[in-house]
């Protein structure tokens, strides 16, 4: 079978990402001890199906990152994050589905706490320093299991559960989350991804060989 090559990347990324928000959104809906366990292995296995295809993505941030590198068209960028988005509230719905859970009403709500805000800067800027890195010293085949580890990590010190991802935050919307908190927390997400492309500039540049100066004695 026969596919146009970026109708096959979207799909990738669409699918990828609906299949990390059904763990999201299902793991918490059934109340699970850990929910980090479960969301960060299907993302892991999400990254490691899709790689191969579209980059595996799966997230606005990080397609931000390599569209700022020139990997990726402007074309391609806004494609991605428009299938990433989609992915979401497709993937975010079918979890509430499984466990019975209806569509929330769309909420005005408050800003959240800076605790929430930080979280979210730190697990971005990690996730997006992690990705960055790895591709840039030439270890792209990490990628899977370093950010499925982040996130578990990062998902076990948040209060925001390190949502990360824009398109996960963005689909949260149907799930109850308000439309304040989701436009603060798209915020902090942004901030943390230029904090993680600050470190992946200063891990991967190339150190300033410092001159030996010789001294003649005098005679």
């Amino acid at each position: 079978m026969k596919i146009n090559a970026t109708l096959q990347k979207l799909i990738a990324e669409f699918l990828g990402v609906t299949l990390f928000l059904i763990a999201i959104v299902g793991s918490v809906s059934h109340s699970l001890a850990m929910p980090q366990l479960s969301l960060a292995v299907t993302l892991g296995l999400a990254i490691l199906i899709t790689g191969g295809i579209s980059g595996g993505h799966l997230n606005p941030a990080v397609s931000l990152f390599f569209f700022s590198r020139k990997e990726i068209s402007l074309n391609h960028f806004v494609l991605y994050v428009l299938a990433q988005i989609a992915g979401g509230f497709l993937g975010a719905f079918i979890g509430l589905q499984l466990w019975g859970k209806g569509i929330s009403p769309i909420a005005t709500g408050s800003a959240p706490s800076i605790a929430v805000l930080l979280g979210e800067w730190v697990a971005t800027g990690g996730l997006v320093f992690l990705v960055g890195f790895l591709a840039s010293t030439k270890r792209a085949n990490l990628i899977p299991v370093a950010v499925g580890l982040w996130v578990f990590s990062a998902a076990s010190f948040t209060q925001s559960g390190a949502q990360a991802n824009p398109a996960v935050t963005i689909a949260l919307l149907i799930t109850g989350q308000s439309v304040a908190a989701t436009g603060w927390i798209v915020i902090a997400e942004l901030v943390g991804l230029v904090t993680g492309i600050i470190g992946i500039m200063i891990f991967t540049a190339k150190p300033i060989k410092a001159k030996v100066v010789k001294k003649v004695a005098k005679k």
